[in-house]
């Protein structure tokens, strides 16, 4: 268990560069009191402290959360707009709204322009550069694009990330030979161009991707299932994530036709509303270009009633409206786009993933880099409503929603997932989850539903800055061999499970160098309820060894009474394979499941 060595007390820490002047006058030594703290302690008293004791009282709501982007018959954002504009309806019944925000790209959360200089090895999750918006994931799905597509396709993302708003924090995943994230999130544009250039071809991004076909191109259980992974890996954390899956073609099995394979749709069914409960959108982006020949033309049918339907360049009309009332959301679709059994393009698929998840369709267009940034700027727009459904029968059936705006913005267009699968409250996103590769198949896939911290300890994941920590680390010795015990641990992790016939058993590793690190971690927290992680990755981001221990403190009783936070002293030990890329470390306030989390660059820089 991870020892609070000591405690140093403060009062409310209402400005970061108090925090700051208290962090990085450098670690102090067990039992004194730091300077700083004593000084913060005089002139930012709280008045409003009380000698009470402070609990924290928990209560679970089933709530279904709802985003709803609202534009104009130009598509642009619609802003200022009130809960009273709002009404939800759940299978044709009035929903009562229970909350209600307002999001724009424009939202800036707080950061330090110029950080002091930090000691060697020294790291604190405190902002340098604004992030603004929701998360957005880039899907660059090469599985399921023609060769001949591939090189313009990646010239315009190229186009689009020099110029990317600023502070958007994207995360990269890439569909080739498998499912990999190549780019955990970052706002930095370099970095992430630097990930997806051609130019300079790496492991899983090739310059062309030329074995499409031997992956399973245009698999729509393939590429469910690797929609599954993605839910799993944004499950638990919070907010809005924009998922932009830029592709030649949209292989999933939605719609009815002539060999009937219903288990192959709710599967499908199952992984979008997997990605809807996590509050995920999906913006299908074709890079095939214009169409020449719509749906339609040679088939009888009405032409797709998308916005971006068969126009080069810009919108030529408005969606159809689609009720929810009565059928399905995905039969509504296809209804109004006028399909039969036999007919179910990609255009058609598209649109009914974007309305199934709140997000949007893009196709028939070469102008590739104006559409990503479209598709950022609209996804960064939203309204956040929330319900607690009146129909208290969780049975797994899939539940229709409606979002409506009053007579006076009858005009307006809404995008909003339209419905939902009502399972028991507590399930899993996903009831069952197998990657097919049991190297993959680690503890994270595992975790306890909504678990935050195993959320934010994921490779890539956001750098969560709700708790404010700094962190020092050192190599306790030398790199060696590991130790009979050291290596038992090992054999527990994902990395190193291995599938054994049922007639041979397992037979132990061969020993591996390590190299055991001390994180010494100094936090602002409000109570000594703390949760410290640390999680060891290589550079395809499998889990090489984790370690979570909860935090006492050395003194039962407080020292201030008054005090709203207090300066923690934690440390950890955790033992690291030379061949480690990153370390990913976290600290949770249990009291309050706020996070913080670091994601370090491995081998660490060596220190005088």
């Amino acid at each position: 268990m991870a020892v609070l060595t000591a405690s140093f007390r403060t009062a409310l820490l209402p400005t970061l560069p108090t925090l700051l002047a208290l962090f990085f006058a450098g670690p102090q030594p067990v039992g004194q009191e730091s300077q700083t703290a004593q000084t913060s302690q005089s002139t930012q008293s709280s008045a409003a402290a009380t000698s009470l004791p402070q609990y924290t009282f928990r209560q679970n709501v089933n709530r279904v959360v709802v985003d709803v982007v609202v534009t104009d018959s130009n598509g642009k954002p619609i802003e200022g707009l009130t809960q009273k504009d709002f009404s939800v309806s759940e299978d044709g019944k009035p929903q009562e709204i229970l909350s209600f925000d307002e999001y724009s790209l424009d939202s800036k959360p707080g950061y330090f322009k110029k950080l002091p200089p930090m000691p060697p090895n020294t790291f604190v999750n405190i902002a340098s550069a604004p992030e603004r918006g929701p998360l957005y994931v880039l899907l660059l799905d090469l599985r399921n694009t023609e060769q001949v597509d591939q090189p313009y396709a990646r010239l315009q993302l190229l186009k689009f990330i020099k110029n990317k708003p600023e502070g958007t924090r994207f995360a990269a995943f890439v569909l080739s030979d498998g499912l990999h994230l190549v780019q955990g999130f970052t706002a930095d544009r370099d970095q992430l161009y630097a990930t997806l250039d051609p130019s300079h071809a790496k492991a899983h991004v090739p310059r062309i991707f030329l074995l499409q076909r031997n992956y399973g191109m245009g698999d729509a259980v393939a590429m469910t299932n690797i929609f599954k992974q993605i839910a799993m890996y944004l499950d638990g954390l919070p907010g809005r994530k924009n998922i932009i899956w830029f592709s030649g073609q949209f292989p999933l099995d939605l719609f009815p036709h002539n060999d009937d394979r219903p288990d192959e749709r709710a599967d499908s069914t199952e992984a979008l509303d997997a990605l809807a409960r996590s509050e995920s959108s999906i913006y299908p982006v074709s890079v095939t270009g214009v169409d020449p020949y719509p749906a339609g033309r040679l088939t009888g049918s009405a032409p797709v009633q998308g916005t971006m339907a068969g126009v080069p360049g810009g919108p030529s009309g408005t969606s159809t409206p689609v009720s929810t009332s009565g059928a399905s959301f995905q039969s509504q679709t296809m209804a109004a786009a006028n399909v039969g059994d036999s007919i179910y393009d990609n255009q058609n698929i598209a649109d009914v993933v974007a309305e199934m998840t709140g997000g949007r369709a893009y196709y028939s267009r070469n102008d590739l880099k104006d559409v990503l940034e479209e598709a950022t700027e609209r996804g960064a727009n939203y309204y956040t409503l929330t319900y607690s459904p009146s129909n208290t029968d969780f049975n797994g059936k899939l539940r229709n929603i409606r979002v409506q705006l009053g007579s006076a913005n009858k005009s307006y267009h809404l995008e909003y997932r339209r419905g939902y699968l009502a399972t028991a409250p507590g399930s899993p996103i996903l009831p069952e989850y197998v990657t097919g590769n049991p190297k993959k198949q680690d503890t994270l896939t595992l975790r306890p539903i909504g678990d935050s911290l195993a959320a934010y300890m994921q490779h890539g994941a956001p750098i969560a800055r709700d708790v404010v920590f700094r962190a020092h680390v050192h190599a306790l010795s030398a790199p060696q061999l590991a130790t009979p015990a050291q290596m038992a641990n090992l054999i527990d992790q994902p990395t190193y499970f291995r599938v054994r016939q049922r007639k041979h058993p397992n037979k132990p590793l061969a020993p591996i160098k390590l190299q055991t690190y001390l994180v010494d971690y100094q936090i602002i927290a409000r109570l000594p309820h703390l949760e410290v992680a640390a999680g060891v990755y290589d550079d395809d981001g499998l889990l090489l060894n984790g370690d979570v221990e909860e935090a006492s403190s050395a003194s039962s009783t407080q020292d201030d009474p008054n005090a709203k936070f207090t300066y923690f002293r934690v440390q950890q030990k955790i033992d690291v394979p030379v061949t480690a890329a990153t370390l990913r470390l976290a600290v949770r306030d249990q009291s309050t499941d706020r996070m913080g989390t670091l994601e370090i660059p491995l081998p660490l820089a060596p220190e005088r």
